[in-house]
């Protein structure tokens, strides 16, 4: 690390003695290899059970909103159509959305659980919905290979962060094929639901692009110079 003149403030190549400019001598400073620290350190709860409790009283708030909500949707729709018709699927929305604020109070503290209630939510939300429609049409071709799908890409993504986090490049680029992966995922499953034959179009234009940055990212990580990375890296404070 380069030393400056204390005083003229010139900076001085490393090992230098004295000011190129003004011959003060240059004090010898003791360097240390600075200690390598995540620049955004990972908040911790210090006060996790008046959390909790809190946590509990807007479950609790929120669980009865919702109920009223329901009995007000139910009573709407057999008062104006005797008999019910949009209000179950407000209904099965409403049940989900109450699952999904659960999920994510975090009563249960891990990353693999909430993606897992998740996706087991929504696949129980998309199959009502499609089974109330009077028959299931698009569940198993659609919803369950696509909800399948994206599970497995977070997973894979909640899973590779523990290895890369120090690594921010790399990870970005590693979820960016994920993604491209799961466009051709996703234009293969509608296709084939639509037209009954799988069709690449739109993941390709959205895919080939993603993978080619995502190469890049990966060389820059790698192969640019050391100085410019670390020049970056203090601009954008990553």
């Amino acid at each position: 690390m380069a030393a400056y003149c204390p005083k003229c403030g010139v900076k001085v190549k490393k090992g230098g003695l004295n000011c190129p400019l003004c011959e003060y001598p240059i004090p010898d400073v003791d360097e240390r290899e600075e200690l390598k620290v995540h620049p955004f350190p990972t908040p911790e709860n210090i006060y996790p059970e008046e959390f909790k409790k809190v946590k509990k009283k807007v479950l609790k708030s929120i669980t009865l909103i919702f109920g009223l909500a329901i009995i007000i949707m139910y009573a709407v729709n057999m008062y104006l159509q005797e008999e019910i018709t949009w209000a179950k699927y407000s209904i099965a929305s409403t049940i989900s959305l109450w699952v999904y604020i659960g999920i994510f109070l975090k009563f249960i503290p891990s990353r693999y659980f909430y993606l897992t209630a998740a996706s087991i939510n929504t696949l129980g939300l998309l199959y009502a919905l499609d089974y109330l429609s009077g028959a299931v049409t698009w569940f198993f071709q659609l919803g369950l290979p696509l909800v399948l799908g994206l599970y497995l890409f977070s997973l894979l993504a909640v899973f590779t962060y523990s290895y890369l986090k120090n690594r921010l490049l790399i990870y970005v680029a590693v979820n960016m094929i994920f993604a491209t992966m799961y466009f051709f995922l996703l234009e293969w499953a509608i296709s084939i639901f639509v037209a009954g034959a799988p069709h690449f179009i739109w993941s390709l234009i959205a895919g080939i692009p993603t993978f080619l940055l995502a190469l890049a990212l990966i060389y820059f990580h790698y192969y640019f110079p050391i100085n410019i990375k670390e020049e970056i890296k203090r601009r954008f404070h990553i």
